[in-house]
């Protein structure tokens, strides 16, 4: 058998190549040889008879007729009969049983007592399944076939036919894996964008001889997928020394530059949050320029805040974006109401119950309401209507906007 010459060798492969073929769409265990044995190619299929080891080859005999030899190098492994006893015994009690081939299928994966390619013999089964009974819903949900117009059709080729192509989570149409992809590139490049960032800013920290060089290359950034790296160090920068006012005015003057929704986020925040006045007021001027639109949505939001202090920053920006139109807004803020809960105290309670009564050592938390006045607010309503002042009588404002709107001062006659 170790004689064997190259042409020989390649007839018998592909001896072997028609025989898997012909095997692999019979049964997974064999008819022919009775405690027959399991021979996993490595390139995919397998045989199934009785195998006896040669030095260099295997040698499976599928049944009285044929015999073939196999090059050891083309064995992946070999299972032998007895590792398959009890998939055997169970195999034989099928019958012609669409359910019970569907329950083999499981029994396959979920018994671990089926060594060697496990996905072969459930796929045997579960196709045996749907031929015995074509409309086995979970055996061909199983083998990934979904139903359509009454046909039963592979997922796959359904959705290829709606013209649907693979992604990353499932099927999509072209058009959003191209936005995808695009997505995607733009977040590399906002990835790189943060690295570089980061490596500038720590330039200009050290005060080295870099240090003018580097900043005039941050002062020089005009990509806007850079938006989300400046931002970032506005935001951490807010609340230490490490930064300059002179370094973080260069965060709000880059965002202006770009804008883009992330560098308008950005600013929105820093002019209600952003504790150093000459920062919020410069954010506040670029939004001027670009952004007044979702700046005043976010701050008239807080015009109500249970916050008074967030309340009257909120005014305070609106003053960038004066609306008359938005008047009776402001006036109801001239005074809020604020709801403030403490902890309870130790004080010592009565309870009383069905069972009698009793002591109970501390209380329940205490809730305070505030009314306050808001000097901002009347700021801003000064601003809108500054031909009178009522201060702080909101009832009063409302009657004098409701006299304006009533009052025409055109001529009512008709021409003859």
């Amino acid at each position: 058998m170790t004689d064997f010459y190259p042409e020989q060798i390649k007839a018998c492969l592909r001896i072997l190549m028609i025989a898997t073929l012909v095997l692999q769409a019979d049964l997974p265990f064999s008819k022919q040889i009775a405690n027959a044995d399991t021979v996993e190619l490595s390139g995919g299929g397998h045989l199934v008879g009785k195998v006896e080891r040669k030095e260099d080859f295997v040698v499976v005999k599928v049944n009285d007729a044929i015999q073939i030899a196999i090059p050891a190098s083309r064995v992946r492994r070999i299972v032998e009969s007895e590792s398959l006893e009890a998939y055997r015994e169970l195999a034989s009690t099928l019958g012609e049983d669409a359910e019970k081939h569907y329950q083999m299928a499981l029994w396959c994966v979920r018994s671990k007592q089926v060594p060697g390619e496990i996905q072969k013999y459930k796929t045997y089964h579960l196709e045996r399944a749907i031929e015995l009974d074509p409309d086995h819903t979970k055996a061909r949900a199983a083998l990934g076939f979904t139903q359509e117009n009454g046909r039963w059709i592979k997922t796959d080729q359904l959705m290829t036919e709606r013209g649907m192509i693979p992604g990353t989570v499932g099927w999509e149409l072209p058009e959003a894996a191209a936005i995808s992809d695009y997505a995607d590139s733009q977040n590399v490049d906002a990835r790189k964008w943060n690295r570089e960032v980061k490596r500038l800013v720590a330039v200009v920290l050290r005060g080295s001889s870099k240090a003018p060089e580097a900043l005039a290359s941050l002062k020089a950034i005009n990509d806007p997928l850079a938006a989300g790296a400046i931002a970032q160090e506005l935001l951490e920068s807010r609340n230490t020394s490490n930064q300059s006012r002179q370094l973080r005015m260069v965060w709000i003057a880059l965002l202006g530059r770009f804008r883009n929704l992330v560098a308008v986020e950005a600013l929105v925040r820093a002019g209600l949050e952003e504790p150093d006045t000459v920062i919020r007021e410069a954010a506040l001027d670029q939004l001027v320029e670009y952004g007044s639109d979702s700046a005043v949505a976010t701050y008239l939001q807080y015009l109500s805040h249970n916050d008074n202090k967030l309340v009257n920053r909120a005014a305070r920006a609106l003053t960038w974006f004066p609306d008359p139109e938005r008047s009776i807004s402001y006036i109801k803020s001239l005074v809020t109401t604020h709801q403030y809960e403490s902890a309870p105290g130790p004080e010592m309670q009565v309870g009383f119950g069905e069972n009698g009564g009793g002591l109970n050592m501390g209380g329940k938390k205490k809730v305070r309401i505030e009314r306050r006045t808001n000097a901002a607010v009347l700021t801003l309503v000064k601003q809108v209507i500054p031909e009178v002042d009522y201060g702080y009588d909101e009832q009063a404002w409302l009657r004098y906007i409701a006299k304006q709107r009533s009052e025409f001062s055109g001529d009512l006659r008709r021409d003859p």
